[in-house]
């Protein structure tokens, strides 16, 4: 499925992405804001190279908007500019760094919800990147782990 241009939902991801960040500030967490337009522009870049999750899953998603922003702050923080190659055009390390931190966020804000059908869905897109990912710097496995092993809890809720 294409992608719109930014024109056609403009309104749209101007609007999810000021609630995310509403979102982020009442949880305290250091925000580094993009604007709309490189929200837009990151998440037709390489970010959504497999396709299995789109546009619209995210924009319709609080979990995945929240796991955009996170990240994206996360790559800001790093001083990466943001756009259609922030991922591709960086060191897989910090890729995964920022990745890493938007999922604990993310299943954070989940567990606050008490949505363990969507802990239990992320959970185990964590043990795939854990097992089978090779792409995953070998510094950072140890990270995910925690991550997993803290949630681990309450995916059989």
């Amino acid at each position: 499925m294409v992608s719109p241009p930014y024109d056609e939902v403009k309104e749209i991801v101007e609007f999810r992405l000021n609630q995310t960040h509403e979102l982020l500030e009442e949880f305290e967490y250091d925000l580094h804001k993009c604007n709309p337009e490189e929200f837009y522009a990151f998440l037709l870049g390489d970010k959504i190279a497999n396709k299995r999750v789109t546009v619209r899953d995210i924009l319709g998603s609080e979990y995945l908007m929240l796991h955009v922003a996170v990240e994206i702050s996360e790559f800001i923080k790093m001083g990466i500019e943001i756009g259609e190659k922030t991922v591709s055009g960086n060191p897989p390390e910090k890729v995964y760094e920022a990745h890493l931190k938007a999922a604990d966020y993310e299943m954070g804000y989940a567990l606050l919800l008490e949505d363990y059908y969507w802990m239990k869905h992320r959970l185990g897109y964590l043990v795939r990147m854990i097992e089978g990912d090779e792409g995953l710097p070998e510094a950072l496995k140890a990270a995910a782990i925690q991550i997993y092993d803290s949630f681990k809890p309450y995916k059989d809720y």
